[in-house]
Parts: C-alpha cells; structure tokens; sequence
C-alpha cells in the first residue's frame, strides 16, 4: 500500500431530467432510485454523503409523488448526507440569459434551505461549456467553490485545481473532473471499478506530478452500490494507492492546503470532454422561443407586476416561481441544447410554450387591472403604455386598435400623437369579443384591425401614462401616414438623422453613420453552406459547397414614411436538397429569403428582419457581417457583461496533433449582441433569439439557423471518432417550417466596452407593453379594487454607466423591490444618485441584505450588484 496516491470519490448520480427519455420515464426511475438512495444512507455508517447531481428538482420531482417521504429527506440533508443544490436544474451556462441562471441559482439554493441545508459548490458535471462569470454568479450566492468537468486543457492552467477568477474578480477554488463525473461507474464488479480507478491514477490526462485525484463514484441515472463501502475498506488493505469516500469539502481540504494557480478564462475546449459548440445553434425554433420568454419574464411582466404591485395589486408569487421552475427545466445543457430525440424535443419546446401562454395571460389581465383602475370614470377609450425601465425614454411603438372606424387619433394629453399606418383590416367583431352583446348595436357596424406606428416622448420611468384614442368619420382629416414606395434604377436609399441605408440593384447593402463619417460599402451577406454535422455539433462537410445569396431582378424596393422607411430585398438561391446533392455539386431546390431593412425615424440603428420557409436539408445559412474589423476579434455579451474573443488560432492549431475530442471552431454563444472594431470604431449586430456567431479573419457571421437530420453522428470533421448521443434520426431538426429573424446594426465611434452595448440590447428588446383597453376583451374579468393614477411612475434609477439586469418585488418581503445591475464597462461605476423616497440596501443573490448603498457605492467592472429597496415611510 502506498501513501502518496489517494483516490477522493464523492458519491452521486448524474440525472438528465430528459434526453433520449421523456420526463415521465425519468420519474418512475427517480423513484426506485431515491428509494434506494435514502435507505442507503440511513443504513450504511461508512457512506458519508450522496449529491443529488448538484439539482434540487430532484426532490422536487421525487417528493411530487412520494410526499410521504419529505420528513426522511430533510433529516438526511439536515445531516448533511444528502447533498442538495445549489442549482435548480443543470443550466446551460451558454445559451440561457444570465438573468435565468441567476434565478437557478436562487431557487435551487431556496428549495435546499426549505430541506435543511445548501451543498456549497457550484457543481456543474456536464454543462457543454462554461461561462468566465460562473465565479462571479457562485459568488452572489456566497458559493466559493466550484467543481466541473468540460472545457478546460493545460493551455488554459496546467492543473486540475486552482482558483477562477471572474472579470469582476469574483474568485472560486475550482476542482476539473478530469476523469468526468462517471469515473467509477455504477452496476459493475467493484474489482473493475477498482482496476479503473488505479488505471486513470497511473496513465492520468493532465500533466505534472501529485498526489490527490478526484472522482465521481457514479453515472447516469444509476443508484448506489451497496457492497461499495466494503470494497473500498478492503482496497485500502490490498491494492497501491488510497481510496476514500468523501465530499467535495473533504476533497477540498486535502488539495488547497498549498497556494494555487489563478485562471481567468471561459471553458469552451474540447481537449479532453467534447464541448459541443454546436448546441448555440441547434433547433433555432426552440432557442427563440425560451428566448422570448426570458425576454417577457424579465423584461416586461416582472416590472409590470412590480407596478401594479405598488398600486395594490397582489404580487402573484406563486405563479411567477411556477413560470420561473417550469422554463428552468428546460434549461439544461441536453434541453436547451436540443440535442435530444425528437419526441423529447417536441417536449420541450410544448413546456416552453406553457409558460409563454402563462406569462402572458397574466401580463394581459395586469394590463387590464392597470388600465380600467387608471382610468375609471374617465369617458372614452385609451390606451395604457407601460415603460419597464427604470428611467424616462422616448419610444416608437407598434399599437393594435380594434375601431369601428377606418380613420382615428390618438392623443397625449392635450397633444396629437405623429402615426404612421401599418395596415388596416376588416375584421368579424363577433370573432374577436367574448360577449358582443355588450357592445349593442355596434356590434353590426364594420370592425376594423388598426397597426400603427406611434412616437411617444419621455414615457415615465418604470411607469405608464394613458393616451386617449378618438374615432373619426370618413370624412375627418387623419394624422397618419403610410408608407410610400419608391423605385430607382440603380441605386436605392433611404436615411434619418443619424444613418443612411443605401441597395445597389445587385443587393448589395450600404450603411452610413453621419455622425461619425463611418461608411460600409458591402455591410451584410447571406451565405449557404452544407452541416454534416448533428444536433450536438456543426461539421462542414469535407468539400462544401459554399453557396452566397443573390438579389432578384426588380425585387427591390424602398418604402418611405413619416416615422419609419424601409427597404425590402428579396434573394434567392439554388441550393443542394440535401448532402448527397451537396457533395454532387448538384443544386436542385429554390431557396427565397426575404429581408427588410428599417430606419426609425431618431433611432441610431438598422433593424433587419429575415423571412424565409426553409426548403433544404443539412445546411447552414449565416448572415456575414462585412464590418471591415480590424483584427479578427469580437466582443459579444455574455451572462454577464462583455468578453472579447479571436479566432483561436492557437488551439487550431494543435487540436489535430493532440488528438483534441473535437476542434475549436471559432464559433462562440452569445446573449443577444456581438461587435467588431474598426479604425474609426466599430459595427454592433443585436439579435433577438439569435444565440451563434463565427469569427472569420474579415467578418463575423451570425448563424440564423443550421439544419440537420440526426441526433448523434460518428466521424465528423470537426469531431472524429464516436458519436455523441444516439444515432436516432431527428427529422425535425431539419426545421423544415417557416422561420423569422430580428436583427439591428449599430455603429459605433469608441472602443466595444465603452459603446454602453447591454445598456442598448436592454432598451431595444425591452419593448413597452401596451394595452388598447377598448372592445376586444378575450376573458370577462373582475373590476380593479384599487384606484390609480392616470400616470405613474414607481421610480426612477437612471444610471447610464450600467444596464439593468432585473426589477422585480423581493421573494420574502412584498413591500421590497429588487433591482439587479450589471457594469459591462472596463471601469468600476458608481451608483450615483438613488431613487427619491427608498431605502436602499445591496443585497446578494438570495436578496438578503449585505449592508446599506449609497451614493458612493461602487459596481465593479464587468459585474453584477444587487439592491433592495423600501419605500422610507415603511
């Protein structure tokens, strides 16, 4: 026996909610499982601790349907052998909004507490990457240490152990599971189990000499075995090394006795683990949906619901943690990934759809409760704009009006409103009012479908003010115009105040900015290519036919108006039907895409909208932004704040000598924004749903959407050798349906981090809510019992250094706000001056209080506050 060597293995199991299995087959086997798990632990003195995956819904899912059993848990977790937390689920740390982990984090550590105890370390076993701020969010939550598997190699640090530092310089002690989270492996002899531990000991991945390894005594969905506490008794009397079951705290305390090496990067290599970059882009459909529930959540219905609580509408806590939990479980690195079979997919995607659905009816009746008590006794109809953001802004906002009018007004205050007409349709009144025996004999008039583009000014800050909308006869004069096309023969523009869009009759695309002279002669460009790959990796086929986009005669045309012109390209290629074709150079399908570019009138971006209905298989179609970058580097969004990236020359070109598990491709997550510099500045490209972007060494492309028709695949180009997941075919990821994108291009005149770039990605996707509160009800509900104002404004907290992460009512104290802030500056900032009439405390990701803010508090660069606030005469 020898005492240099000691093998530390925490017992676990790895529980995928859902992935080749449905949620429902998971929980029958959970149940057997827990069983198992719970005896185990009362009954076996030598088993010190078993971690539920680092996942309380384990419980949750368990406890659902063996309630009886609640008492056990919490006795175990009290005594700290069941490991619970600290997430909710195992969160994708790549393409899930930063705002989301968080909230992972805090219901995960929320439902530990509720059993007793919170498991310290931030385990995350098989996220397909992780963030460079996982340190900063584990230390909102008083986590300080972390322990995973993915996305590391000696480039990065040349141990398994050392401390990550955050860019805010959040630091946590970090454990790499360099043998992964199945190294001693459930349901086999424990002499082969052995055999592989003391193998892994002796032959090891990781360079440099020590004495203590880490190893996760379990795999997936796999219970415990009972003759293990014996075995390893019996090893450490018979075999070279040292064996012992622990925790992670047992194991921490053995490796950080000695300073350690401090690393400061995201792990995104696929040395040693696959990384699956892939995944950013895999079901598109699915990604824009989360993403636009995130964006409600967040966004739109918690300040709202924040408002509304302040006027005497009850928060709606349980229904916002029921929406918060069930979105969460789609966010784990397989379900968000997409990377799972059909059948699990449609799975997702349908719970994703539930909390839309949700979310929204309550938004809707907020709204209404909102409207009806701000306006009760007033004659007329109006419309309620509320404004999420906790300062005053201008906005250019679509309104639906439903009318029995072709012509109509909308007022604010004693003031017209400027409108632009966007359509006008008859519509069945009957169809679209639950009772329309309420409306009289109006309800045998003609009904029209109003869209129209207003402009507003100084909308209150995290507020609402009502605008006054007025009928008019056929006869009456009408403020609103409507777009008015117009045709050139080789050259075609249209511009603001700021910019300038011009489209030559080859479809080639011009932006000007006229405030800093920056000019792009070939901004964008549509580019098709063959995906050999599967729902867990891209893999541009060995001889690709790369196929750009081409404008059709005559299909283009320029609209202008009063308060928004636009340009609308049609383009079209021929491309492959499928791989086959692909590699027979053979082109057999047509392929449309529709694309609009939009100048508002005041805005400082083009918006781009792309329409298609995808007509190929195995493929890819990325939006090339032609920014005349001068380095081939970005700087795209991330949990939190900004990171800068190249082209990872470096490990491209060693991953194949190496014997890398798949290649770097420099195609990087994104939140909702990513930008290139040039030498007057640079070129920003927001997206909404849009989480990929690829870095070439002249542009950067934004991957739209990529299709393919397998779960797993073997011998890729960019992953040789086994395939990842099953060989399952998955028809719907070809995503054979039509597909829409939202896009802006924002110059800039200063350095990526000084162009205030979250701050503009909050204000474009945080879009006032409006409510017409006239005819078109779609559930009768009951009267305010509270009065409010007919313009409010809860607060105004306008810092311009700093994006706002969150508002939302404290978990524990419907009295409190939370406002989370986020500094994506190189430079700490200072909150300045608070909000008029609060007390405002900093608190941490539980929302507890750390200790009073003031004026003078600081928020670090690239990093996250959170703050409290109170109404003083409370």
């Amino acid at each position: 026996m020898s005492m240099n060597k000691k093998a530390y293995i925490v017992p676990h199991t790895h529980w995928d909610r859902e992935w080749y299995f449905s949620t429902e087959e998971s929980q029958v086997l959970l149940v057997f499982t827990m069983q198992q798990i719970l005896e185990e632990l009362e009954n076996d003195d030598g088993l010190p601790c078993f971690v539920l995956d680092g996942q309380s819904v384990m419980l949750e899912d368990y406890l659902s349907v063996v309630p009886q059993d609640t008492d056990r848990v919490k006795t175990l977790v009290e005594s700290g052998k069941l490991l619970v937390g600290p997430w909710y689920t195992q969160t994708d740390q790549c393409v899930v909004h930063g705002e989301s982990q968080i909230r992972n984090l805090m219901w995960g550590c929320r439902d530990a507490e509720r059993f007793g105890a919170i498991m310290k370390v931030g385990y995350v076993p098989d996220s397909f990457g992780q963030s460079e701020q996982l340190p900063q969010l584990l230390q909102h939550f008083n986590i300080d240490k972390c322990v995973f598997w993915r996305g590391i190699w000696e480039g990065i640090c040349s141990n398994t152990e050392f401390v990550w530092r955050a860019p805010d310089g959040s630091e946590v002690t970090t454990a790499v599971l360099e043998f992964g989270y199945s190294a001693f492996q459930g349901m086999k002899p424990m002499d082969t189990h052995l055999d592989g531990i003391d193998q892994k000991i002796a032959e090891r991945f990781w360079p440099g000499e020590r004495q203590h390894f880490l190893f996760m005594g379990g795999h997936d969905q796999k219970p415990w075995q009972r003759e293990t506490v014996e075995a390893i008794r019996h090893a450490n009397e018979s075999r070279p090394y040292q064996y012992q079951l622990c925790t992670f705290e047992d194991y921490f305390a053995q490796t950080t006795r000695e300073s350690l090496p401090v690393v400061e990067s995201e792990m995104l290599y696929g040395k040693y683990s696959r990384i699956h970059r892939g995944i950013y882009s895999t079901r598109y459909d699915i990604k824009k949906l989360n993403s636009d529930v995130e964006n409600l959540l967040v966004n739109q219905l918690e300040p709202l619901l924040t408002v509304a609580n302040d006027l005497g509408l009850k928060y709606p806590h349980g229904l916002m943690e029921k929406n918060w939990k069930q979105l969460m479980q789609s966010h784990a690195h397989d379900s968000i990934g997409g990377c799972n079979t059909d059948s699990v997919n449609r799975q997702v995607k349908a719970r994703i759809q539930a909390v839309r659905e949700n979310a929204e009816r309550l938004q809707a009746i907020t709204l209404k409760q909102l409207a009806d008590a701000s306006t009760k006794g007033k004659e007329g109809e109006y419309v309620l704009v509320f404004n999420p953001l906790p300062y005053s802004r201008n906005a250019q906002i679509e309104l639906e009006l439903v009318l029995p009018t072709r012509n109509l007004a909308i007022y604010d205050g004693e003031q017209i409103v400027e409108m632009q007409s966007i359509s006008c349709e008859l519509v069945d009144i009957n169809a679209i009012v639950q009772d329309p025996t309420t409306l009289g004999d109006e309800r045998f008039r003609s009904w029209y479908r109003h869209h129209v583009w207003v402009s507003l000014e100084g909308l209150p800050a995290c507020g609402y003010r009502n605008l006054r909308v007025e009928r008019l006869t056929e006869g009456e004069i009408t403020t609103h115009a409507s777009l008015t096309q117009t045709t050139e023969e080789t050259l075609i523009s249209i511009a603001n105040e700021a910019m300038k869009v011009s489209v030559d009759k080859l479809g080639k695309v011009g932006l000007s900015c006229l405030d800093s002279g920056q000019h792009w002669d070939d901004v964008i460009t549509l580019v098709d290519g063959g995906d050999d790959g599967d729902n867990y990796d891209f893999s541009e086929p060995h001889d690709d036919l790369k196929i750009t986009y081409e404008v059709l005669k005559g299909a283009i045309r320029a609209y202008e108006g009063n308060l928004r012109s636009e340009v609308r390209i049609t383009y079209q290629a021929m491309l492959p039907a499928d791989l086959t074709e692909r590699n027979a150079k053979q082109c057999s399908v047509k392929q449309r895409i529709d694309v609009v570019l939009g100048l508002a009138k005041g805005s400082h971006g083009v918006d781009i909208s792309v329409e298609l209905e995808n007509q190929a298989n195995d493929h890819r179609v990325q939006l090339h932004i032609n920014g005349d970058f001068i380095h081939a580097q970005s700087v795209a969004d991330q949990p939190i704040g900004l990171i800068q990236r190249g082209d990872d020359e470096s490990a491209l070109s060693v991953w194949q000598s190496q014997e890398w598990t798949s290649c770097p491709v420099p195609i990087y997550p994104m939140q909702s924004v990513v930008a290139g510099e040039t030498a007057q500045g640079g070129l920003a490209v927001m997206t909404d749903g849009i989480r990929e972007y690829q870095q070439y060494g002249d542009s950067i492309a934004i991957t739209l959407f990529r299709a393919m028709g397998y779960v797993g695949k073997p011998d890729l180009k960019y992953r040789p050798g086994r395939l990842s997941g099953l060989p399952d075919a998955s028809p719907d990821s070809q995503l054979r349906q039509p597909l829409s994108f939202r896009l802006m291009l924002c110059p800039f005149s200063c350095s990526a981090f000084d162009a205030g770039l979250c701050q503009q990605v909050k204000e474009w996707i945080s879009t006032p809510l409006t409510l017409h509160n006239g005819v078109v009800q779609r559930f009768m509900i009951a009267p305010p019992v509270f009065t409010a104002p007919e313009v409010f404004s809860l607060l105004a907290f306008d810092t311009p250094e700093v994006a706002v992460s969150a508002i939302k009512v404290c978990e524990d104290d419907a009295n409190s706000i939370v406002i989370r802030l986020m500094n994506a500056g190189k430079d700490e900032a200072k909150l300045g001056e608070l909000p008029s009439g609060w007390k405002v405390w900093q608190v941490d990701g539980m929302e507890r209080v750390l200790g009073d803010a003031t004026v003078d508090t600081t928020i670090p660069a690239q990093g996250i506050i959170g703050l409290r606030l109170s109404k003083e005469s409370l």
